[in-house]
């Protein structure tokens, strides 16, 4: 290899190298959601109606900094239900102001052969926009708080408002 060719191969590397190093960097693809600016979990997205009904249902379990972000148009009241849960959820509502509007702690997963009118169900307080799924106990182990800010990273950086 001829110097210059050594020279722009060695810039290109430290330039890749340099972007790894950044733990505020998001790797490209993966979506992530943080927090109050502390607590960040990686994210599945439902953005789409097919989506949000899937959810969470039939999955056996979620690493414990995972979650599933549900993506609405606009801020309504939210209803959201346990079908097909196998694990216990805390269901954090977000508002359209990206502000953290409340949580539903705790919610069960429903009994075996559970009826439809007997499946555990949970709603907003106040109209929400996004609502994020994280494993029970997310809420009080990292000490969430109602008006807590929200953004969105990585893959899904300014994608929906937050």
């Amino acid at each position: 290899m001829d110097r210059v060719a050594i020279v722009l191969f060695l810039l290109m590397l430290a330039a890749l190298l340099g972007g790894c190093n950044d733990p505020q960097r998001e790797a490209s693809g993966e979506a992530s959601v943080r927090i109050g600016g502390e607590t960040t979990y990686k994210v599945d997205v439902a953005a789409t109606p097919e989506d949000r009904q899937q959810g969470l249902s039939g999955r056996e379990s979620m690493d414990r900094n995972a979650g599933m972000l549900f993506v609405f148009d606009e801020e309504s009241p939210l209803h959201f239900w346990m079908k097909d849960m196998h694990f216990p959820l805390d269901i954090i509502w977000i508002d359209g102001n990206c502000l953290l509007a409340g949580v539903s702690a705790e919610v069960p997963t429903p009994a075996p052969g559970a009826a439809s009118d007997q499946i555990p169900r949970a709603q907003s307080v106040v109209p929400a926009q996004y609502v994020l799924e994280v494993n029970a106990g997310e809420w009080a182990r990292n000490e969430l708080e109602s008006g807590d800010r929200v953004e969105f990273l990585g893959a899904i950086e300014g994608k929906f408002g937050c």
